[in-house]
C-alpha cells in the first residue's frame, strides 16, 4: 500500500506538471501580465481538472469540453507509473501472492494516492479565476482507473492478476481475444477520424492562417493558442468520425455539419475552425462516407477470424464477432461523450456530437460490417463443404457417375466384348 500510494501521488504530480509548467512559462513570457504567479498556477490547476473530464466555471461561463488529447497524455503518464508499480510489486511478492496484493494493495493504493493529490490541487483553484465543480476530485479518478485498467486488464497475459483472469473465465472462451481486438478497433476508428481532420487542415491551411493572423498576438501567446488547439485535436477526431457515421456534429447551437449539408453558422474566432466547410448542400452521394465505419467493422471481423478457431460453431462465431465490434463502439462513444460539452454560454453551450444518434449509427455500421464478413465466410465455407461432401458412385463401365463425364468409346467396347 505505501508503494502504491506513492506511485499514485507521483503520477498525479506528473500529469499536473504538463499544464503548470507551460502556464508558468507563459506567465513569465507575458510582460504585460498584471497577475501574480499563483494565478497562473490556479488556472493551470483548473485546466488539469478540465483534462480529467470535469467541468470548470469562470464566473457565469461554464466549460465542460474535455481536451481529449490532454486526457490521453494524462492517462499515458499514469500508465507509466502504474506499469512500473505492478512490475515492481509482482517481482517483490512473487506470482503466488501477486493477485491478492494487486487487488487489495496496488489498485486501491494507486487510486487513493492520485485522489489525495487531486484534493490538494483543488485547493490551488480556490480564489482563482476558474474553479472546478464540486465532484471534481472523485471525478478526476477516471485517469488512474483507466491507467490501472490498461495495465491489469490483460486476460491473456500471464503477468495479469489471477482475479482478472478469473473474471474473464466466467464468460466464453473467446472473450479474452475479442476484448483485445475490440480495443484495437476503437483505436482504428479514432485514428480514421484523426486522419480526416489532418487532411482537412492541410487542405484549408490558408483559411486557418488567416484567422490566426487576426489575433495580432506575440510569440508566447501564439504558442499558448497553438497548444490549446492541439489539445482539442482529439475532439475534432470524434467530430470527423461522427460525420463519417452520418449524424455529423455541431460547433454551436443551430449549426450542423453532416453528409447532407454544412451549416456552420457564426463561429467563434478559433483558428482551427477555419478548416470547417462553408455553408453548402451536398449531393446524396456524400452519404457514401458511411462505408468507412462499415469497412472498419469488416476489418474487425477479419481480425476475429484470424485469431480464433470456432470449429463449425456458427453461433459462437457470430457472437464473438459482434462482441468485438460492440467493444470498439462502446469505447469510442464513451470517449466522444467526454469530448462533448460547453465552451461558453448561449450558442456555445452545446458543442460536439449528437451522442445517441451517433451511437446508434456507429453500432449499426461497425457491427453490421463485422457480421457481414462473418456471415459471408460462413456461407462460403458451407458451400465448399457441401461440394466436398457430394456423394459419388461408380458406373458399370468403371467411371464415376455424377461427375458430368461420359465413358469413352474404347471402354464401352471392352465392356461389350466382356
Amino acid at each position: 500500500m505505501p508503494a502504491a500510494l506513492r506511485a499514485g501521488a507521483l503520477a498525479a504530480v506528473g500529469t499536473w506538471s504538463v499544464v503548470v509548467l507551460p502556464a508558468l512559462i507563459g506567465w513569465v513570457a507575458a510582460p504585460e501580465s498584471s497577475v501574480g504567479w499563483f494565478s497562473a498556477v490556479s488556472v493551470a490547476s483548473a485546466i488539469w481538472f478540465l483534462g480529467h473530464g470535469q467541468s470548470v466555471g469562470a464566473g457565469p461561463v461554464a466549460i465542460s469540453v474535455t481536451p481529449l488529447l490532454l486526457l490521453l497524455v494524462f492517462v499515458y503518464i499514469a500508465v507509466r507509473w502504474a506499469r512500473r508499480l505492478a512490475a515492481t510489486e509482482r517481482l517483490r511478492v512473487g506470482a503466488g501472492d501477486w493477485s491478492r496484493v494487486a487487488q487489495w494493495g496496488v489498485v486501491p493504493g494507486f487510486v487513493i494516492g492520485y485522489g489525495l493529490v487531486s484534493a490538494v490541487l483543488a485547493l490551488f483553484t480556490l480564489g482563482g479565476p476558474a474553479t472546478p465543480g464540486v465532484a471534481a476530485v472523485p471525478g478526476s479518478l477516471i485517469v488512474p482507473v483507466a491507467a490501472l485498467g490498461f495495465v491489469l486488464l490483460r486476460p491473456d497475459d500471464d503477468t495479469a492478476p489471477a482475479f482478472v483472469r478469473a473474471w474473464f473465465r466466467r464468460g466464453p472462451t473467446w472473450l479474452p481475444s475479442v476484448w483485445r481486438t475490440g480495443w484495437r478497433g476503437a483505436g482504428l476508428l479514432l485514428v480514421v477520424g484523426l486522419v480526416v481532420v489532418v487532411v482537412r487542415l492541410v487542405l484549408s491551411w490558408s483559411a486557418v492562417a488567416d484567422v490566426q493572423d487576426q489575433y495580432g498576438a506575440n510569440f508566447g501567446a501564439l504558442v499558448v493558442i497553438a497548444l490549446a488547439q492541439l489539445a482539442l485535436l482529439g475532439n475534432t477526431a470524434t467530430w470527423a468520425l461522427s460525420f463519417l457515421a452520418g449524424p455529423g456534429f455541431q460547433v454551436a447551437l443551430g449549426s450542423a455539419i453532416t453528409p447532407a449539408a454544412a451549416q456552420p453558422g457564426l463561429l467563434p474566432l478559433v483558428p482551427v475552425l477555419g478548416a470547417l466547410p462553408q455553408a453548402a448542400d451536398y449531393p446524396a452521394m456524400t452519404y457514401a462516407v458511411v462505408l468507412v465505419p462499415v469497412l472498419v467493422g469488416v476489418w474487425l471481423g477479419r481480425r476475429v477470424e484470424a485469431e480464433l478457431e470456432f470449429f463449425g460453431n456458427v453461433r459462437a462465431r457470430l457472437a464473438a464477432t459482434a462482441t468485438a465490434a460492440l467493444v470498439a463502439v462502446v469505447v469510442v462513444v464513451v470517449v466522444t461523450a467526454l469530448g462533448n460539452g460547453a465552451v461558453g454560454v448561449d450558442r456555445l453551450s452545446a458543442v460536439g456530437v449528437p451522442l445517441w444518434s451517433f451511437a446508434a449509427a456507429l453500432t449499426a455500421e461497425v457491427v453490421g460490417g463485422a457480421l457481414l464478413l462473418a456471415g459471408a465466410l460462413v456461407l462460403i465455407e458451407r458451400r465448399r463443404d457441401g461440394r466436398d461432401d457430394e456423394p459419388t458412385s461408380v458406373s458399370p463401365t468403371g467411371t464415376a457417375s455424377g461427375t458430368g463425364s461420359e465413358p469413352d468409346s474404347q471402354t464401352g467396347s471392352v465392356a461389350d466384348r466382356d
